[in-house]
């Protein structure tokens, strides 16, 4: 809001185009030399002549965000002041200057208040909660509330002439209610309440407000917007201005309350804790009754909307927290619906905010590293957000009977939907046309082309989270296991956002779409080599991309080796380790079987292919324009690879019941890293065969750990596509077949064998550290390679 109320304002928008316009009048940056140095020499030109117009704007943008924290900061710190103002009589939500009458109330020196007073200090002492407040009395108050207020250091509870009353007259409403107030203090709720309340005012004044005001005017003026002829409108008219101002303060107003009703709700469970649902249920009796009855449908609706949006929680949802306070632990679908549509408000104002920075920072258009780096904040907080949430999930349903399974989609999809919403929220309301991100070009294209990408991959880290959570919470102590979890959700599943958020809107094609491969000139006419050519040879642009990142294998890795060592860890000393370590060892010999019929297919491989192809289809290197036989023949066996992983895959979700995706990781890993081992091996033979039309036998195996780190990767990856599908498969296999046939009394562990425990005692350990240090060092031996990509994305 703050780059677009930039170029509302007339002085503004003539310096910054006005700078461009000199910019290109020069001769040397217009009209450079055809040579590599010459564009290199223009593009440093044109960075420097418009860095004078970006500074401009960025010294807008911040003295705007200094402004907004400047204003909530003291809305915060003169929440005292106006607090204890009293009501405007024709408008009873804005203060007035007049003061209300409040005294210190009660006195342990007057006798009719001591006994009130040696009360409230033993509900303080109960309550945990030192030292005590200032206690004030509204006499002119004939409510019976209580309300909770002050800066850190001298915290106040304003007791209505009302509640006063019920000390003698009805002392479980006394009682309930001030342990509510003093709830809030326990909990911390007082900060959290008035810097709501300060965000939300400094909003309107500072955002909300001049930014309208700024559109009315460039409405009234009847002149273009902002921009000169021959340049993109960043600001279409003021209906979408408006549009745009009036949808962020709703949502900022919704976000508002919904903090400050879970902060009540929180505040009831805590006082239901002290003195019990009976005490606590008089606390709805205090509250003032609003009565909807005898209004028309559509305004007691619209009433009953209002309420249940407001920042008090209704009675009946105050009742329901009181007699089960588990429903606080519970997450809900609006909740995520409302995490998503404040991330994707936060995309939308990030393409702007990045592509200055880029600008003023490097003085080019935003990049694909800067999509990345930003796709990964957003990332980690959205991905934060739902292992928080499925984790409070699996928690609550341990307290009642199993949760249904439609339950758990449910909440990515309504992550996911409101992230979508929230990022198309300018589409809605704004006519801006980005030239970093050509968004209004594609329209809402981009949704229906990249949004099922984005679900289908919050579904698979549901999957992973409901599983590791049900596998940790019994053994859990502390909140040691939660945060590995939610630490591990974010680094593995952080990058995999980024390259979708880099990739989602590129260009008007699809960059979701598989390429196949170039088919092979020579040996077109054989159709199966052909196939075989285009389909092993494909090309998936977020896994090129993700291949290029240094998280990506280890990120896979810790899928796998957090939850397992968890699991070893926390079974040591609860002794059901023995439990889950054969799960593990037969996981892996499964995995380690697969990894052994990659390298024997690998190693029949050649001989397969000289009675199948013609020497001239063999013997045809290919070139850079034209795919050979040695290529076709490496897609082959990465292939192979991807087979066994995705049969491995199938295996075990076909055979476990628990911890399944991490047993599957693992067993797959452990595949991958055999099939790159046996690239050695299967090329010997290529070479001791000649199969490629080498002039002499070269029956030496080859190793390079260069190519070794590279195969892991590309196969690990690769592997991926077939072990998703495969592992759903299998599971939904292995479900039917248990329903169908009764489970034998002696169950075994995948792969149907046993494993002497002083066997897992050596070789499990082992097995970790292998893969890890696999892993570990395929990404290191892979940085120098890297390092070069990621120098062309900053560059763009």
């Amino acid at each position: 809001m703050f780059l677009q109320a930039y170029f509302l304002v007339p002085q503004n928008a003539d310096y910054f185009f006005g700078t461009f316009s000199r910019c290109f009048q020069d001769r040397r940056i217009s009209l450079p030399d055809q040579t590599n140095q010459g564009y290199e020499e223009s593009r440093r030109l044109l960075s420097a002549c418009q860095q004078p117009a970006f500074v401009d704007q960025a010294q807008w943008v911040g003295i705007g965000f200094l402004l907004l924290c400047a204003v909530s900061l003291a809305c915060y710190l003169s929440h005292p002041w106006w607090v204890t103002r009293s009501r405007c009589e024709r408008f009873p939500a804005l203060p007035s200057l007049r003061s209300r009458t409040l005294s210190r109330f009660p006195s342990k020196d007057k006798p009719e208040e001591r006994e009130m007073a040696e009360y409230l200090a033993d509900l303080c002492r109960a309550v945990d909660v030192q030292p005590e407040p200032v206690w004030l009395l509204d006499a002119w108050a004939d409510s019976k509330n209580g309300l909770t207020f002050g800066l850190p250091r001298r915290r106040c509870v304003i007791i209505d002439d009302g509640l006063a009353k019920c000390f003698h007259a009805d002392r479980d409403l006394f009682r309930a209610v001030i342990v509510h107030e003093l709830a809030h203090l326990r909990n911390r709720d007082v900060d959290k309440t008035y810097l709501a309340f300060g965000i939300g005012w400094a909003f309107l004044i500072v955002a909300v407000m001049p930014f309208g005001a700024l559109a009315l005017h460039s409405a009234w003026s009847g002149g273009p917007p902002v921009l000169p002829s021959g340049a993109l409108q960043y600001l279409v008219d003021a209906p979408h201005a408006l549009g745009l101002a009036a949808a962020l303060t709703l949502l900022v107003r919704l976000v508002r309350n919904s903090v400050l009703r879970a902060r009540e709700l929180h505040a009831d469970a805590t006082a239901a804790a002290q003195v019990g649902y009976e005490g606590a249920a008089a606390i709805p009796r205090g509250l003032p009754d609003r009565p909807t009855s005898g209004q028309g449908s559509a305004r007691a609706a619209f009433a009953r909307l209002t309420r249940r949006l407001g920042y008090w929680p209704t009675p009946e949802t105050r009742q329901r927290v009181l007699r089960e306070p588990a429903l606080l632990t519970r997450p809900t679908v609006w909740e995520m619906l409302a995490a998503g549509v404040v991330a994707g408000v936060f995309t939308a104002s990030a393409d702007d905010l990045v592509d200055t920075l880029f600008r003023l920072l490097l003085g080019k258009l935003n990049t694909l590293a800067g999509n990345l780096a930003v796709g990964c904040a957003i990332g980690a907080a959205l991905t934060g957000v739902l292992a928080a949430a499925v984790w409070r999930a699996v928690a609550a349903s341990d307290l009642e009977p199993r949760s249904p399974r439609a339950a758990w989609p449910a909440l990515p999809t309504g992550l996911v939907g409101g992230y979508l919403a929230g990022a198309s929220l300018p589409l809605i309301t704004d006519g801006t046309e980005l030239p970093a991100t050509t968004i209004e070009v594609q329209g809402f294209a981009w949704l229906l082309r990249t949004g099922p990408v984005l679900l289908a991959g919050a579904v698979c880290v549901t999957v992973w989270l409901v599983s590791a959570a049900r596998g940790l919470l019994p053994r859990a102590r502390g909140r040691r296991a939660l945060y590995a979890v939610v630490a591990t959700s974010v680094v593995s599943f952080a990058p995999w956002f980024a390259v979708w958020y880099s990739l989602r809107r590129v260009d008007a094609s699809n960059a979701f779409q598989p390429v196949l491969g170039d088919a092979p000139d020579i040996g077109s006419s054989i159709g199966w080599y052909t196939v075989l050519g285009r389909w092993t040879g494909f090309t998936w642009t977020p896994l090129t991309v993700q291949g290029q990142l240094p998280t990506a294998l280890v990120g896979l890795m810790l899928l796998w080796l957090v939850p397992l060592a968890f699991l070893l860890f926390s079974g040591r000393v609860s002794g059901t380790d023995a439990e889950v370590r054969p799960q593990i060892g037969a996981a892996l010999l499964v995995g380690l079987a697969g990894g052994i019929s990659v390298v024997a297919a690998g190693t029949a491989l050649p001989f397969l292919a000289r009675t199948a192809l013609p020497p001239a289809v063999l013997h045809y290197s290919g070139t850079q324009q034209d795919t050979g036989f040695p290529a076709v023949y490496w897609h082959t066996y990465i292939a192979l690879a991807c087979v066994a992983q995705g049969a491995v895959a199938m295996v075990l979700s076909a055979t476990v019941r628990r911890h399944r995706p991490a047993l599957v990781l693992a067993a797959v890993s452990l595949t991958a890293l055999a099939a790159a081992l046996g690239r050695a091996p299967a090329f010997a033979v290529v070479g001791c065969t000649r199969l490629f039309g080498a002039s002499a036998r070269h029956c030496s195996v080859p190793f390079d750990p260069e190519v070794l780190a590279g195969d892991l990767r590309i196969i690990t990856l690769r592997g991926l596509l077939a072990v998703v599908p495969a592992a759903l498969l299998g599971a939904a296999a292995g479900a039917l077949a248990r329903s169908r046939i009764p489970a034998p009394r002696d169950t075994r562990p995948a792969g149907g064998c046993r494993i002497p425990a002083r066997i897992l005692a050596r070789t499990l350990p082992t097995a970790f550290v292998v893969l890890v240090a696999a892993d570990v060092a395929s990404v290191a031996l892979a940085l120098p390679a890297d390092q070069y990509a990621w120098e062309i994305w900053l560059r763009g």
